[in-house]
């Protein structure tokens, strides 16, 4: 009689565990598709705002076609737009997927080469006349008389020095190295 009842009780424990493991195991599926249906629902709703997109722009795209419509274009110059919206949208998509690699790809700031401020203006002083140039204090004296050249050729055939405040310009130096100020006016004198 003890016999059976503790074969009874093995049984009784044994579906018990059994009945546990069938329980977690439950509980771990449970878990499981409670996850894939929240990866579902946030799928669903990305879909959900293309589609709201997509219907946007195909009542925008009704719009422009009731306009042209009511505007009483004929027939084949409403079907050539049509052809043209289409192919425009494609185009816009081809370009927009060669853009999207290199957006990704280029991480650079532009920024601009110079800042308003940094620009000083410099006169040159020649015999009778007075011209301002535009200029950076890092560009060399070199690239400045260049743009002096270009306004005034004729000087390249003579042999010219250059001083400010009395003291000669070096051509290869820049200009806040040779000390040359905004507003500052440069003596041009002609070597024989």
């Amino acid at each position: 009689m003890q016999n059976k009842s503790n074969d009874e009780n093995l049984k009784i424990k044994k579906l018990e565990e059994e009945n546990r493991k069938l329980r977690d195991k439950l509980n771990k599926n449970k878990q499981n598709y409670l996850n894939e249906i929240n990866t579902l629902k946030k799928e669903l709703d990305k879909y959900k705002n293309e589609n709201n997109k997509l219907k946007d722009e195909l009542t925008k795209s009704n719009k422009i076609i009731s306009n042209i419509q009511n505007n009483q274009l004929n027939n084949n110059e409403l079907k050539k737009l049509k052809d043209e919206i289409i192919n425009l949208k494609n185009q816009l998509n081809i370009k927009n997927n060669e853009i999207k690699p290199i957006k990704n790809n280029i991480n650079i700031k532009e920024e601009p080469k110079y800042n308003i401020n940094d620009i000083i203006v410099i006169t040159f002083n020649l015999s009778d006349v007075n011209y301002g140039i535009k200029c950076l204090a890092d560009e060399t004296f070199a690239e400045v008389e260049e743009k002096l050249y270009k306004r005034y050729d004729n000087l390249r055939e003579t042999n010219n020095m250059f001083t400010v405040n009395a003291k000669p310009i070096l051509r290869f130096k820049k200009i806040k190295e040779n000390n040359i100020k905004d507003g500052d006016i440069i003596q041009l004198s002609k070597l024989k």
